[in-house]
């Protein structure tokens, strides 16, 4: 626990010097000639100004020595850091009565400041002001009344607006977006709308181009809180455009859409992984281990450890655990035909286990090196109807096609959508 301290001391003993030799250089030049009851109200009338200029510093120096801002340290909690400054006991269970009913105060993290302002009544230090950030919104107000507390809670308010970012690919969609100020959160979700057409580490060519209209969630100063669902995405990829609209149909499933009402959605995502190198393809190759001709039954992305893996499609989790020379591995059924492995795992994904279900995008584990490896890498396969077959080559079914009703709708919404782009905020 660090605590900020000021020690002006010596300053200030300077400047009361100086106000003093002022004030009786003052005092004598303007002396008036007058009477000795003349001469003895000036008098009267200097002592309370030289008692104002040392009653101004000392409580300067007084309030300065009782403010406080203490961060938190491993290990902290409220309790503990007012004992560390003896605030009695009592004042402290009053302090949790208050807070506790409105607040979870051990959410208190590790680097987070607790302002504290002291004071001193009948030798016991008590607490005038309290306060502390409960998160990126919402602050806790604390103050001395009477015998007790008085808490305010003070919340930013946020406003949703629309954001449309452009910016032009020169080595990356990652970096090239991240340079136009694009959150790392909305540039993968846009990977994987995209990631059924397009994989961004082959496919993609220097001064490719891209949009994305995505909410944004601003502060009463306008600086960006969370980010919202993106709703429009374009792609100029090696000359071809492709313009996907977000839709909610009348069962309330959501989607991106073609002008023409096309799902952009495949069976299974074209890579499970962004930010990988294709190592090896599908077919009879030299084992790096086994020294032999082998079929290589799947595909390899190579990638840093910790890579994250994503699911090529909705299904069940039939396996996650180890597999021999696979290591960690996981296999999901997506319907009676469609099947997909994931091998060499340094570590599962959240709640992944036998008999979850999975949604077609969610990180199921993460690249390793598990098993008979040489290195970090995703050995990838796809299996239809139990046989394992080149996902490279794999034609894969297409998605749904709009109603003539939710057509209707969709229209009206892409109109919608088209006038936000005119009106929303922007990087350029």
């Amino acid at each position: 626990m660090k605590k900020l301290k000021i020690n002006n001391f010596s300053k200030e003993l300077f400047t009361i010097t100086v106000f003093i030799l002022i004030a009786f250089t003052l005092f004598f030049l303007n002396k008036p000639k007058a009477d000795q009851n003349k001469s003895f109200e000036i008098n009267e009338e200097f002592n309370k100004e030289l008692n104002n200029i040392y009653s101004f510093f000392l409580i300067k120096k007084n309030n300065q020595n009782n403010k406080k801002i203490i961060k938190v340290e491993s290990g902290d909690s409220l309790q503990k850091i007012l004992l560390k400054e003896k605030i009695p006991q009592l004042e402290i269970n009053k302090i949790y009565s208050k807070i506790e009913k409105k607040i979870d105060i051990r959410k208190i993290q590790k680097g987070q400041l607790i302002q504290l302002v002291l004071e001193t009544k009948d030798k016991e230090i008590k607490i005038s002001r309290l306060s502390f950030q409960i998160d990126n919104l919402s602050t806790a107000y604390l103050y001395a009344n009477k015998d007790n507390y008085d808490l305010k809670l003070v919340t930013k308010n946020l406003e949703k607006v629309n954001f449309l970012a452009k910016g032009v690919i020169k080595n990356s969609l990652y970096n090239s977006a991240i340079k136009i100020g694009v959150d790392a959160e909305i540039i993968i979700e846009f990977a994987r709308i995209f990631g059924f057409e397009i994989d961004f580490q082959r496919d993609i060519r220097a001064n490719d181009e891209f949009k994305i209209l995505y909410e944004r969630f601003e502060d009463d100063q306008g600086e960006p809180y969370k980010n919202g669902n993106i709703i429009f995405a374009y792609m100029k990829n090696n000359g071809k455009e492709m313009l996907l609209y977000r839709f909610k149909d009348e069962e309330n499933i959501i989607g991106y859409y073609t002008p023409d009402g096309k799902s952009i959605e495949k069976a299974l995502m074209k890579t499970p992984i962004n930010g990988a190198r294709l190592s090896s393809t599908f077919g009879f190759r030299k084992h790096p281990i086994l020294g032999y001709n082998k079929l290589h039954q799947g595909t390899d992305f190579a990638a840093p450890r910790g890579t994250p893996i994503m699911a090529s499609g909705s299904g069940v989790i039939e396996k996650a655990s180890w597999n021999g020379a696979y290591g960690k591995y996981v296999r999901i059924r997506h319907n009676s035909t469609y099947k997909t492995a994931y091998a060499h795992l340094s570590r599962f994904g959240k709640n992944i286990k036998s008999g979850s279900r999975v949604q077609q995008g969610q990180v199921i584990g993460y690249v390793g090196s598990t098993g008979r490896s040489t290195g970090p890498h995703l050995h990838y396969e796809v299996l239809v109807n139990n046989k394992r077959v080149n996902s490279q080559k794999l034609n894969l079914p297409s998605g749904k096609n709009l109603t003539k009703k939710n057509k209707e709708n969709f229209i009206k919404e892409i109109q919608k959508i088209n006038e936000l782009m005119l009106i929303s905020k922007t990087n350029k």
